[in-house]
């Protein structure tokens, strides 16, 4: 076998084709602004105004001292009507609230607010007295009637009535009449007028008082709807709320005018009995 010879063939680098990548040119187009200098100017100036205005209201409407720590009442107002509650829901209110947001934007809402818990407030005013600290004035109604029980007075407005504190000056000058001794003891009026109405009690009392424009003291008694006038520390009338107040006021001006030991009546009972009949005593 002739021996042959196997001859290598050269080796040849494969060639690998290169990838092209071909993007495609896009061409943004912005649109043509043109300002005119003087559009220019107005820009920059009312970015200016506005950094000044944010900076003068950052440094005056809010700066910190004008955020209220300490609350001051005038004397007129303590003197007036000193409720302790009434004046620690207006400092919970208030305190730690911007003095110009609380009471120059939210003036109505804030007053509204104290009202509605204490009706007998007519009106506030609020002053920057000094930094970290506002004065408060108050304005109250006057009551439709006060009711004197033994030491204690309560007020009486509308549907509502609150206690007289000691020194209080809100009830003077308005007529009141007395509950007697017998109901010392109560923390509010709402009771009393489940036995007679608020407007009915109110009318009758002064009533009574036009009735008799020399009285010491009025006296209702609950739960008898019977009041009692006292006169001149010696007479005592009795009068039932539940019958014409008019005939009796009537029959007392004719006993007064026909009877003639009247100024030594101790008592006079205008109606246990019948309209027509009446009964004195002069123990």
């Amino acid at each position: 076998m002739a021996n042959s010879l196997v001859q290598q063939r050269p080796f040849k680098k494969s060639s690998h084709h290169k990838i092209k990548n071909n993007f495609r040119k896009v061409k943004l187009i912005y649109p043509k602004i043109n300002f005119s200098v003087k559009t220019f100017w107005i820009i920059i100036l009312t970015v200016i105004f506005s950094y000044w205005i944010f900076f003068v209201i950052k440094n005056t409407f809010f700066k910190k001292e004008n955020y209220i720590q300490n609350l001051s009442y005038s004397r007129e107002s303590v003197e007036k009507f000193d409720d302790p509650t009434l004046y620690s829901a207006i400092s919970k209110s208030l305190k730690w609230e911007n003095y110009y947001i609380v009471w120059k934007l939210k003036r109505k809402t804030f007053v509204n607010k104290i009202k509605s818990e204490f009706p007998m407030v007519k009106n506030m005013k609020i002053v920057k007295s000094a930094p970290y600290s506002a004065a408060v004035w108050i304005d109250f109604y006057e009551p439709d009637i006060v009711i004197k029980l033994w030491d204690r007075l309560f007020a009486v407005m509308w549907d509502y009535n609150f206690e007289i504190f000691s020194g209080n000056k809100i009830w003077e000058d308005i007529f009141y009449a007395e509950l007697p001794q017998y109901t010392s003891g109560i923390d509010s009026l709402y009771w009393l007028f489940h036995e007679i109405s608020q407007n009915q009690f109110i009318h009758d009392m002064h009533f009574f008082a036009e009735s008799f424009p020399d009285y010491d003291r009025i006296v209702y008694l609950p739960w008898s709807s019977m009041t009692v006038v006292i006169l001149k520390s010696w007479l005592r009338i009795y009068i039932n709320n539940q019958n014409s107040l008019e005939w009796q006021i009537e029959n007392y001006n004719l006993i007064k005018q026909y009877y003639k030991d009247f100024y030594s009546l101790k008592t006079i009972d205008l109606w246990s009995l019948q309209w027509d009949k009446i009964i004195v005593n002069k123990n």
